[in-house]
């Protein structure tokens, strides 16, 4: 699953966005694949994402300033 070779629409989005996309992509993609190791069930690909986007939700920022 690789992201960044398959990516498609985003030209419109800031920066910011983009960076976010691709954390998101990454953290979905290890999820996916750790969910599907030693004959686990698994997760969806959409599973995946849903998951990683609600733990990225949650994630606090490191410092405020």
């Amino acid at each position: 699953m690789d992201y960044d070779a398959r990516r498609r629409g985003c030209r419109n989005l800031t920066d910011s966005q983009r960076e976010l996309a691709g954390q998101l992509a990454v953290r979905a993609e290890a999820l996916w694949r750790e969910a599907g190791m030693d004959g686990r069930e698994g997760l969806s690909v959409a599973g995946a994402v849903a998951l990683a986007a609600v733990q990225l939700g949650l994630q606090l920022p490191a410092s405020r300033s």
